[in-house]
């Protein structure tokens, strides 16, 4: 779903934590012209999930039934499945196309409006596709590290590509603001709620060097997937 859960659990276990180029090494910084700036922000991001998001997400947990809070994820899956099969289609993967579309369509109406995922059982899976995958794909560079407010850490292409996708989420197109942001303030907490407890873990695993660890784990799974997805082409 929009937006790349597996990156998603990283920053929000820490923060809820023309384009230049470069091939060098994350580990060697040269990626992270925007340190300075980019440190002060996950820092903010931080004390933001500790005061704020992760709190309420702790609630959402004790309050709402799984059930229920299942067919809210379901829901918000079902939604993203727009934007994996407008990406998908930009990469000129059709396969996933049309699995993907038969995906939402089933879960659109035997799964009433996607509050349950029946397409699963049925074999149809979850893809994941994003716009910054697209441009990746068509061949344009990553451009340095960044880390935006709120949704933590990226690239120059990824922030463009995710500016982008919030084109293709049917939330954007909501009747008024105040329910368009409701619902993305929704959908946050519903992703917060998946990774209560990683932060410790990373904390532990980062020994004091968060921001580093964060880092260097979005460059690797990035990279790792636009690679995976270059080798398929």
């Amino acid at each position: 779903m929009t937006k790349r859960r597996a990156i998603l659990g990283v920053l929000m276990a820490i923060a809820l934590g023309g384009c230049a180029t470069t091939g060098a090494s994350p580990s060697q910084g040269s990626d992270d012209p925007f340190k300075v700036v980019n440190k002060e922000t996950f820092a903010f991001n931080k004390h933001l999930d500790k005061g704020l998001i992760k709190p309420t997400a702790e609630a959402y947990v004790d309050v709402v039934p799984l059930p229920l809070r299942r067919g809210v994820s379901d829901v918000f899956a079902n939604l993203g499945d727009i934007e994996v099969i407008i990406n998908e289609s930009l990469q000129g993967r059709w396969w996933p196309v049309l699995s993907e579309s038969a995906r939402l369509l089933v879960n659109s109406t035997l799964g009433l409006l996607g509050v349950v995922d029946v397409a699963t059982p049925m074999g149809l899976l979850a893809h994941q596709a994003d716009f910054g995958e697209t441009l990746a794909v068509w061949g344009v560079r990553s451009g340095p590290y960044i880390v935006l407010p709120l949704f933590g850490p990226s690239d120059v292409r990824d922030g463009f590509g995710l500016g982008v996708d919030t084109y293709t989420n049917p939330t954007t197109y909501l009747a008024s603001s105040a329910a368009m942001w409701g619902a993305y303030t929704a959908q946050l907490i519903d992703t917060r709620s998946h990774y209560l407890h990683q932060g410790f873990l990373i904390e532990m695993a980062a020994g004091g060097q968060e921001y580093t660890f964060v880092r260097d784990a979005f460059w690797q799974k990035r990279r790792n997937l636009i690679r995976s997805r270059r080798a398929k082409d």
